[in-house]
């Protein structure tokens, strides 16, 4: 069992550029934190929504790496939007039973 943190915002109308630097700069800090499993990112630029979903160890490594990169997010998009970013943590279940995190990703012939 692992947990996942999953992040929504809200730019506006042609911001994907910001969307794509922000990401990445992201991506960069949360695999330097403890716990670390994975990214995975979703661009819905017809509604200006973009979300990212981390993978972690456990409850609490989540719960630590938000504590790090939810208020650098909040401080990126204060100028940018006046929708607030929101997250929420889930609990994994992956039938994949102690497989490779990736092994979820992989179609099976």
């Amino acid at each position: 069992m692992y947990y996942a943190r999953l992040v929504k915002y809200k730019l506006g109308f042609g911001q994907r550029v910001f969307a794509e630097r922000l990401t990445k700069e992201f991506d960069q800090i949360s695999r330097t934190l403890a716990g670390f499993r994975g990214n995975v990112y979703f661009f819905e630029d017809t509604l200006c929504e973009y979300r990212a979903l981390n993978y972690w160890d456990t409850k609490n490594d989540a719960e630590n790496a938000n504590q790090v990169l939810f208020p650098k997010l909040e401080q990126e998009l204060e100028n940018l939007t006046a929708e607030k970013p929101s997250y929420q943590f889930f609990e994994v279940f992956d039938p994949a039973d102690g497989r490779d995190l990736l092994f979820s990703h992989i179609k099976l012939v």
